[in-house]
């Protein structure tokens, strides 16, 4: 802290120097006379607060050297008694003389305190003593200085909002110990989200926590605007991973929705057909004419009813058969062309089994020839995710220079303050 006061005073005399100097024309002058004038009262001031800290620790130091020496001596003479102590309670073990076998009529006199072991006992105590005071003197030298050095530095010299967020992270070391599990459990998670499409989610969520660590690392200058860039590539890449799943699942479900309509229409169509003359002929015994009760009519028309609520619920059954039926198993070769994704390979099997049922179908051919580039377009985001960061890790230990790519990268945001 000497030496930095010494610089900074030599600093702040050379600008002094500078801004005083009359050998300087124009505008620009003026303006670096006014910058350096400026400058050096703020080196003043940091000045200022390391040469009176230094003080201060210089102060502490030669009263903490005092408070050692005392509390060595209370040790040593706490020693010193305890050894006398030791040394008389083992002579007072040592086993008694034998009876004589006569009764006493009076208990014998108790013996006499050694006034050697009562000195020692007084020297221990006083040790104690000594080296309480010690302590307690030293805890309130050590507030008394502390105050002095929380003085010196409440000076103008004022630091910002964000100087103290950007000390805050300096000091956070569990936020990047954090983002490096996270990251390397996205990069496993992002190929075991190849065969389970909802732990995408898990992926994403851990993606963007560590992106936000990254900015705000980035932001205070404790980390590199690369990783930022390299985390919104690889959550891009996720988000498109998981909405291709998504779209999938909605083209099955759209191909299995019309495919029950066809279904619909042609299980209706076909009992319809199946009960047309007996519906006919009911239809025209409800009809009023000569010789027809009317309940007979009344029966006809029920009947005709009956026949076309089955109708109904031919076509009914058909759709509810179509779009509640299971997805169809997949073979092993199947399941690799999907890399391993149990659930879209089945969709896409349904897809093209109901584009095959139903040939000719516009909406349904649509589906199967968009499903088939959603699935492509998913393996391929969360494999180019898991090649982007494996690389990143891959280039960050193996080579020099990648590093020193990020490091150029690192800018804090500036804020508002005297520096």
């Amino acid at each position: 802290m000497k030496k930095i006061a010494e610089y900074l005073r030599t600093q702040a005399a050379s600008l002094a120097a500078m801004a005083d100097a009359d050998n300087l024309k124009g505008k620009y002058a003026d303006e670096l006379a006014d910058n350096a004038r400026g400058l050096g009262r703020k080196l003043d001031l940091a000045e200022d607060r390391y040469r009176e800290v230094k003080g201060h620790l210089g102060g502490w130091a030669e009263d903490l050297e005092e408070f050692q020496k005392r509390a060595d001596r209370a040790l040593r003479d706490a020693r010193e008694a305890q050894r006398a102590i030791d040394a008389h309670t083992s002579r007072a073990d040592a086993p008694p003389r034998p009876s004589t076998g006569k009764s006493a009529e009076k208990p014998a006199d108790p013996p006499k305190e050694d006034p050697r072991l009562t000195q020692a006992e007084e020297d221990l105590q006083d040790a104690h003593t000594r080296l309480e005071s010690a302590e307690s003197d030293y805890q309130e030298r050590a507030a008394h200085y502390a105050r002095k050095i929380r003085s010196s530095i409440d000076d103008d010299m004022k630091d910002s909002w964000w100087n103290d967020i950007k000390g805050w992270v300096a000091d956070a070391e569990w936020l990047s110990k954090f983002a490096e599990i996270a990251s390397w459990a996205c990069t496993a998670l992002s190929f075991v989200a190849l065969a389970l499409p909802f732990v995408g989610g898990i992926v994403i969520a851990l993606t963007g926590a560590i992106m936000l660590i990254n900015i705000l690392q980035a932001a205070t200058g404790n980390g590199s605007w690369l990783n930022v860039v390299m985390d919104l590539g690889a959550l891009k890449l996720a988000r498109v991973g998981t909405k291709a799943a998504k779209a999938i699942a909605g083209l099955q479900k759209n191909s299995r929705n019309t495919a029950a309509g066809l279904a619909k229409g042609r299980a209706s169509s076909a009992a319809s057909e199946a009960n047309k003359g007996a519906r006919q002929a009911a239809a025209r015994g409800e009809r009023k004419r000569g010789g027809t009760s009317g309940n007979q009519r009344k029966k006809n028309r029920a009947r005709r009813l009956r026949m076309e609520e089955e109708n109904r619920r031919a076509g009914k059954n058909a759709a509810n058969e179509v779009k509640e039926a299971e997805l169809p198993e997949i073979t092993r070769k199947e399941e690799l062309r999907a890399l391993g994704d149990k659930t879209l390979g089945s969709q896409l099997k349904d897809i093209e089994r109901l584009r095959n049922t139903h040939p000719g179908n516009a909406q349904i051919e649509e589906n199967a020839r968009k499903a088939e580039r959603y699935a492509l377009l998913n393996q391929g985001a969360w494999l180019g995710s898991a090649g982007l960061d494996l690389s990143d890790k891959a280039l960050e230990n193996a080579t020099d220079a990648y590093p020193g790519v990020k490091e150029t990268a690192t800018s804090p945001i500036p804020g508002t303050s005297q520096w």
